[in-house]
């Protein structure tokens, strides 16, 4: 049995990867704000207000440490962070605790739970960023989305640089039917991907040949 560590396990890409892994018999840890939107059968939950809270995070690592040493000193064998947030607003309009919003939950929020936990991943682990598109994403009133999802990317070249031992992966879907759409003022294309699609591909990738971009759309 593996170790996931789930990072945003209330979004709905969350939801997803922790019903994958579990029924591929995994051990989910899940963390997030909204414990009643994890996935049933968890098996260890965290809830936080705010993924950039370096404080919280640190407790939510030192009751992850505390459980694995329970469970016979396992570590994690793979991280998911699927937190994210959008703001459609021009550049010129867009207020800073905007900016600051968008930017923590899809790039800050990364590192901060790459610092927290990084103690207890194992030798070899794989860890999964979802990011975007980006070349889809240069629109106006995406300038926070797109930097930030931009430079999750970056975020991720410089960790498997540092850690070359660790599999680094940018998971960049298309457009997914989530609970995004309902917050930005486009229309959902009429094909998009599933969260499920999402989700069994990051299984997948964990098995196959390790690849530092994972993209995906739609057949």
């Amino acid at each position: 049995m593996g170790q996931l560590l789930l990072v945003g396990a209330d979004s709905t890409i969350g939801q997803a990867v922790a019903k994958a892994f579990l029924e591929d018999d995994w051990r989910v840890c899940a963390i997030g704000r909204h414990q009643e939107r994890f996935t049933n059968g968890v098996q260890w939950v965290y809830t936080v207000d705010d993924v950039v809270d370096i404080s919280q995070m640190m407790q939510a690592a030192q009751a992850l440490e505390a459980y694995l040493q329970s469970l016979g000193g396992h570590s994690i064998d793979v991280m998911v962070y699927t937190v994210g947030d959008i703001a459609v607003q021009k550049v010129h309009e867009m207020s800073l605790e905007t900016w600051q919003r968008v930017l923590n939950a899809n790039l800050t929020g990364a590192f901060v739970a790459t610092r927290a936990f990084s103690h207890l991943l194992s030798a070899e682990p794989h860890l999964f960023y979802i990011g975007a598109l980006s070349k889809n994403l240069i629109l106006p009133g995406l300038g926070a989305y797109a930097t930030a999802k931009a430079g999750l990317e970056v975020l991720a070249q410089v960790i498997a640089k540092e850690q070359p031992r660790w599999k680094v992966t940018v998971v960049r879907p298309a457009a997914v039917a989530t609970r995004f759409w309902e917050r930005v003022p486009f229309r959902m294309p009429a094909k998009v991907l599933q969260p499920e699609d999402v989700a069994l591909r990051i299984l997948e990738t964990y098995y196959s040949e390790p690849k530092s971009v994972l993209d995906i759309v739609p057949e």
